[in-house]
């Protein structure tokens, strides 16, 4: 059986992004799930956001595409004209999962939530030509999940890895625990260790939602085998700031940094108390979260801050007060504007106050959706535009790099340039291309 998955490109309207150097996880992942179900397939991986093809040349049984809902259009004209060709197509992945009845009009199938309790069926079914219209895959315990295929796309910098999935949060932005659940699901410690130490490769990305998340005992005693089992692997992840305020969140940074997390990406959301208690997200960050971050950095771990704007009838001062204070932190920001994501609590909520309703390729953080005072969301863009450019000059990447502990050199100094670099380039691109 031949079989080729598909990530679409993370620009507007199907423009290719390539910033930072890593494999699209899922699409790793997925080759290892199919692998381990019927390992005699031939498995394709096209990551869109590099790889050129003509969807007039490709040829397999099946065609799986794996979509993030600013990714839909694309996704869906790539799927209909492969139909056209006859091929077979699944559409999976966070968008068809909260849309299934949309997603069917461009696809043979639509696998709706994780895949690894239905995959095997819908390979079956591939087989026999009697494709389902909707398979509805379980929370299944992480236990026994297999390894991600790695050899199949060389000459990326970082590869992935999980530890748990779910989230215990509720943000109003964040549609994970529909997904995959409101309670964590956590890969047996021993499982992480012989994933890593199955490949040769050194640099790594961690997909949780929360790499650090809350259970602190558990991520210690993670990070402590890491330390002893793993010497010299670096690596990145997301993160969110709560856990490092427990007692005993200096355990766990210290074990994290002698793991080789060199950076964390945290979930900043807003500098505005108010705008966190709008967006349902202060449970995850508690208080003193300057204090938090600054025990993060101490550790010589690197921080990159995610901040959303263009929330309803945000001042525009709000863009200068982030570089401001990103500037006082020495931190990098990562500046997005608010998106109402199908599956999440603000899309019905905010739904008469969101410009371009369902039209997918505005819900890629780039432009501003919800309502504005006065109808002034181009000057919010421009705002953000802005902020992209300012933040990203060289002698600001170089102050924050100056900036870090030497706790953490060179490790985190390495992923500073790297992230900081990638980020300028896709940034100030994205900024050319619409003048």
């Amino acid at each position: 059986m031949k079989i080729i998955y598909i990530f679409p490109p993370l620009g507007h309207a199907g423009e290719q992004v390539r910033s930072m150097p890593l494999m699209p996880p899922v699409l790793e992942y997925l080759a290892g799930l199919t692998s381990s179900i019927r390992p005699d397939a031939e498995i394709r991986l096209i990551n869109a956001n590099v790889e050129r093809f003509d969807v007039d040349e490709l040829s397999a049984d099946v065609v799986g595409i794996s979509i993030l809902t600013h990714q839909s259009s694309w996704a869906y004209r790539t799927a209909d004209r492969l139909r056209e060709r006859g091929i077979k197509v699944m559409l999976g992945g966070p968008h068809p999962s909260v849309l299934p009845d949309e997603a069917k009009q461009h696809a043979d199938s639509v696998v709706v939530g994780e895949a690894e309790s239905v995959l095997a069926t819908v390979l079956d079914d591939v087989q026999r030509g009697e494709l389902q219209p909707f398979y509805h895959g379980q929370l299944l315990p992480v236990d026994g999940a297999p390894f991600p295929q790695r050899d199949l796309a060389p000459g990326y910098v970082f590869r992935s890895f999980f530890t748990s999935r779910g989230c215990p949060y509720d943000c109003k932005f964040c549609a994970t625990p529909e997904l995959h659940g409101n309670h964590m699901r956590y890969r047996p410690i021993p499982e992480v260790i012989s994933d890593l130490g199955s490949s040769k490769h050194k640099m790594w990305f961690c997909t949780d939602a929360d790499s650090w998340g809350p259970s602190v005992p558990r991520y210690t005693e993670l990070f402590r085998e890491m330390a002893t089992s793993l010497p010299g692997i670096h690596w990145v992840g997301e993160t969110s700031i709560a856990s490092v305020q427990h007692q005993l969140g200096e355990e766990m940074l210290k074990w994290a940094r002698r793991s080789g997390l060199m950076q964390v990406w945290i979930g900043w959301e807003s500098f505005s108390d108010a705008t966190l208690r709008a967006y349902g997200a202060t449970a995850k960050m508690l208080d003193e979260r300057e204090e938090a971050l600054k025990k993060i950095r101490d550790n010589g771990i690197d921080v990159v801050l995610f901040i959303m704007l263009g929330a309803r009838d945000e001042s525009l001062d709000e863009y200068q007060r982030v570089l401001e204070m990103c500037d006082r932190l020495a931190v990098t920001p990562h500046p997005v504007m608010v998106v109402p994501y199908p599956g999440t609590a603000m899309y019905e909520e905010l739904r008469p106050d969101t410009l371009h309703f369902g039209e997918w390729d505005y819900y890629d953080g780039m432009h501003s959706i919800l309502t504005q005072h006065g109808g002034d969301n181009r000057a919010h863009e421009d705002a953000l535009k802005r902020l992209w450019v300012d933040s990203f000059t060289w002698p600001r990447i170089l102050k924050r790099l100056k900036a870090l502990p030497l706790k953490g050199f060179p490790n985190a100094h390495i992923a500073s340039g790297i992230v900081q670099a990638a980020l300028r380039k896709a940034f100030r691109e994205y900024v050319e291309r619409t003048k």
